[in-house]
């Protein structure tokens, strides 16, 4: 071939190459780069470069010396050799030139004695997809995970505050253990709204926000505190233009809980608490290293003017493992779950101690122009409401249908238990006509509500059913309310709000 025809024939290689879009290397028998192609140097961000050598790129692509061996060795002596036939890649992460990390696969082939042919496609964008598909995945099935934990969370919750519910009727609001009993029974609240935020997070859900009066909000928390520990004095001097602010209301109940609890727990002997709200306006050199907006926020501040912590103690409160200690005592103080949530709102805690002033905890929030969103109007609890028919009751928990039942009976009802969807058919085809109301949960063995709830219908279309789980209104709890079934109580749940719904459906 005349020199000609062999200076064509390599500008036409290289303009194929170059319209290939993968990276093409070739090696000679000594190793070196014979050749590289534009989609080659694209790929590592080699194109400054005039000239490298196939050792360089090697030690660039992969800086760690045992990748680097294992990628020489399945590049030139391990892929290139494979059987005719078959096909064989080797994909793995890379480093550019400037360090950018990217996911390649790797193509090799032995071209006779002239050396070996190396074909690069970056698969980043697909390895990226493949990871999104599997975090989702994963968070489908933690978000699984998470309801199951929640229904039986919930499950708990209700034996706690069905028995809470007993004793509240045999209790009067003179007693002192009553106001003892409503703290516990607001805690079984908190925590029924806390695992649904968990659920929610799990899902992938969004924060549900309202524009707050902070100190209406701050009140209801501060009375709860109050009514659970009675050797602590609350103080409250509240701003009276405070701003308001926009919040996930159950979220921000949590945090200032945390907050609170914390602060009570470093008086285990009782002491002064002051609550005190204020506008503020933080400037650049104050949340700079809080990686917070500067401008307006409310400011919460609970102080305590008997406690003094040293900086140490300061510097380490937001981690989990931190303590507090004096002479006396070790109290963890905790305040890292509290730390998340405020950040998650956009604001920041910040914490000052003074031998002279005390420990104040300042939490501050952005402020809203908004008009601040009103909690309903609290009323003294309505008396029970009581009947005399009869209700079958079908739950799978024993705990469930023992405090339920017990409940039930309490408000003069007849109660029938069943302990799933098979035998709550089997009882209702018996004894049907002197049956009024059904309560019925929904995840059940053998038989579940959905099912059961169907069957039911099928002997008589006109049944009352209430529909009762730990699950939220969706999913299952949606597809059996869509079928008719119009009244859905969750749990946990308490007497006098069951003894309504009661009413409503039997008197409907």
């Amino acid at each position: 071939m005349d020199r000609g025809a062999k200076t064509d024939q390599n500008n036409f290689f290289t303009r194929i190459t170059e319209m290939i879009p993968f990276g093409i290397l070739l090696i000679n028998p000594g190793q070196e780069i014979e050749y590289h192609n534009k989609p080659f140097d694209e790929m590592f961000g080699s194109g400054h470069l005039q000239s490298f050598s196939f050792s360089q790129w090697l030690n660039t692509a992969f800086p760690n010396a045992d990748n680097r061996k294992q990628a020489r060795g399945i590049l030139l002596f391990e892929i290139p050799f494979t059987q005719a036939g078959e096909k064989r890649t080797y994909a793995t992460p890379v480093t550019t030139n400037q360090g950018q990390e990217k996911y390649v696969q790797f193509t090799s082939l032995k071209l006779d004695n002239t050396g070996f042919l190396i074909v690069c496609n970056d698969i980043s964008d697909e390895r990226k997809r493949e990871a999104d598909l599997q975090r989702t995945q994963i968070m489908e099935a933690i978000g699984s995970m998470a309801g199951g934990v929640t229904h039986e969370f919930n499950n708990i919750l209700m034996g706690i505050q069905g028995y809470i519910s007993l004793m509240l009727m045999d209790t009067l609001p003179s007693d002192p253990q009553y106001s003892k009993l409503k703290a516990i029974e607001a805690q079984i609240k908190n925590g029924s709204m806390l695992t649904e935020q968990l659920l929610e997070r799990a899902r992938g859900g969004k924060f549900e926000l309202k524009t707050v009066d902070l100190n209406e909000f701050i009140a209801g928390v501060a009375s709860l505190i109050g009514r659970s520990r009675n050797d602590i004095h609350i103080s409250e001097l509240y701003s009276t233009y405070v701003w308001a602010v926009e919040a996930d209301i159950s979220l921000l109940e949590q945090a200032f809980q945390s907050i609170f609890a914390n602060a009570a727990g470093v008086l285990p002997g009782g002491g002064s608490l002051l609550l005190k709200t204020d506008n503020f306006m933080l400037e650049e050199s104050h949340v700079a290293r809080h990686g917070i907006k500067p401008g307006p926020y409310v400011r919460i501040s609970l102080t305590l003017p008997e406690v003094w912590i040293d900086e140490s103690a300061k510097q380490q409160m937001f981690s989990p493992s931190s303590i507090l200690k004096d002479e006396d005592r070790s109290t963890g103080l905790d305040l890292s779950l509290a730390y998340g949530m405020i950040k998650s709102h956009e604001g920041m805690i910040e914490v000052e101690s003074d031998p002279l002033t005390g420990l104040a905890f300042h939490v501050y929030l952005p402020a809203s122009s908004k008009t601040p969103h009103k909690k309903k109007q609290e009323f003294p609890a309505a008396k029970t409401l009581a009947g005399n028919e009869t209700i079958l009751l079908v739950d799978d928990e024993q705990v469930i249908t023992e405090v339920t039942g017990s409940m039930l009976a309490a408000l003069g009802y007849d109660v029938i238990i069943a302990s799933d969807g098979e035998e709550a058919v089997a009882i209702y085809q018996e004894r049907g006509d002197h049956i009024d109301l059904v309560i019925m949960d929904i995840v059940m063995p053998i038989m579940g509500g959905g099912e059961a709830i169907d069957l039911i219908r099928a002997i008589n279309p006109s049944a009352r059913v209430i529909l009762c789980s730990g699950y939220s209104m969706s999913g299952a709890v949606k597809a059996i309310m869509d079928k008719g079934v119009r009244t859905f109580l969750k749990k946990p749940f308490k007497l006098d709000e069951f003894s309504r719904i009661i009413r409503e459906v039997l008197d409907s």
